[in-house]
């Protein structure tokens, strides 16, 4: 009996084990998944040429282990909304925009906003990472940041044309980030802020007269259709990063954890960078191919007249400043930091 009850003792230590190494084989095996917020239509470049791509990219990278679901067109969240909404866990990863986010925990990151700063993805990534890792690095708690990233310039898209900075007076003018109400406000025009998936129709049902919108942008959302002409400022960058929600990301083993610091999120920064870098000039062909036979244009601005639109900015540069301190920051540290990064870069500062 004692024979017995020592073969049955071993048999069910056996099976414990096996169920045991069935466990962790099948705890091996899972599969973690992402949704992914794309602000963008499906047939945007960005979807085609950022977006799906990268999903792709992380399912390999990965061997399978994580899949990204793409959702287009705003569908779980707009750029207001998106600190609240990624943090919340209504969306697991995507981008965030500093100058649309309600939440103010972002402000730092409006410095990239600023009108007339930056004037490239490129320089967007490099400037940007270096002030997230100096100053920002430690305040998000419930995302986690994975890469600096911009679209390319904006221009002004009019629905008639806009030569100097008096054709533009009284005119509304809608565009996607807060911080350049006020510069519109400046030029003796009237802001109308809109998410992107308002642009369109806005323009189209004379809600507003006029958009700001980055120029890769403005071709996905076929802004020609309903605003011919393009006054070409090279405002700036709309500056953005991508962050994925905090308790998916730690729930993520420590290799894929790594892996999304170290190379994916870098991936997707490359692919933004690459999209925006070679589409600018492109984009800028391409609307002014479609608007030739409707009367519409490409308008360069004489130096005078773009000094005219600028020189309105350099007080928003100083209210920066006096915002970050009224808040608690470093101000004056940070957009000395700022202006110095940029001039790495081989930027010119225009104030």
């Amino acid at each position: 009996m004692r024979k017995i009850g020592m073969l049955v003792t071993m048999m069910a230590l056996l099976l414990l084990a096996a169920c045991g190494q069935s466990e962790s084989s099948s705890s091996d095996g899972k599969v973690f998944e992402l949704n992914y917020n794309n602000l963008a239509p499906p047939t945007h470049p960005y979807t085609k040429n950022v977006a799906e791509p990268w999903a792709e990219f992380v399912e390999e990278e990965t061997d399978g282990k994580v899949k990204v679901h793409v959702f287009p067109s705003s569908s779980l969240g707009t750029t207001e909304t998106g600190y609240d909404d990624i943090s919340g866990g209504v969306f697991d990863v995507g981008l965030l925009y500093a100058s649309a986010d309600q939440n103010e925990i972002l402000f730092p990151l409006s410095i990239g906003d600023l009108p007339f700063a930056i004037p490239n993805p490129e320089v967007a990534v490099n400037v940007m990472n270096k002030f997230y890792d100096k100053f920002v690095k430690d305040q998000f708690q419930d995302v986690v940041w994975l890469s600096a990233s911009s679209t390319d310039t904006a221009q002004l898209y009019t629905t008639d044309p806009v030569e100097t900075i008096d054709d533009i007076k009284k005119r509304k003018v809608s565009n996607s980030l807060y911080s350049r109400n006020e510069l519109i406000s400046k030029w003796g025009a009237i802001p109308v802020t809109n998410t992107n998936s308002e642009l369109y129709e806005s323009v189209e049902r004379g809600i507003v007269d006029d958009v700001i919108y980055n120029t890769t942008g403005a071709i996905g959302f076929s802004l020609n259709e309903v605003a011919p002409n393009m006054t070409k400022l090279d405002l700036g960058v709309s500056s953005n990063a991508l962050f994925i929600n905090g308790n998916v990301f730690n729930q993520l083993p420590e290799e894929i954890q790594t892996l999304f610091k170290e190379k994916l999120g870098p991936k997707h920064q490359e692919l933004m960078a690459e999209l925006y870098m070679t589409e600018m000039e492109n984009s800028i062909k391409e609307f002014e191919n479609r608007v030739k036979d409707k009367g519409g244009k490409v308008i360069i601005p004489s130096e005078a007249e773009l000094t005219k639109f600028k020189e309105p900015a350099e007080k928003m540069w100083d209210d920066w400043v006096k915002e970050a301190n009224k808040k608690g920051y470093p101000g004056d540290e940070m957009m000395e930091f700022f202006k110095q990064s940029l001039a790495e870069e081989g930027v010119k500062i225009p104030f």
